[in-house]
């Protein structure tokens, strides 16, 4: 049993997948990653740089 798309039912079921609450939560989820993953990634290289606060310098 095959899915069959017909017309303008593929923009129905794409809708239907993008309105999901569960795609919604994932998508959030993702974004946080993403930020968190960025934060990381900068903090990181701003840590060894000279211009890195006493507090947070590895010195």
């Amino acid at each position: 049993m095959g899915l069959r798309l017909r017309h303008n039912e593929w923009q129905r079921q794409l809708w239907k997948f993008i309105t999901n609450p569960v795609t919604e939560i994932l998508a959030l989820v993702a974004v946080v990653l993403v930020a968190l993953g960025t934060l990381v990634m900068v903090e990181s290289r701003l840590i060894h740089s000279p211009d890195a606060p006493v507090v947070f310098s590895p010195k």
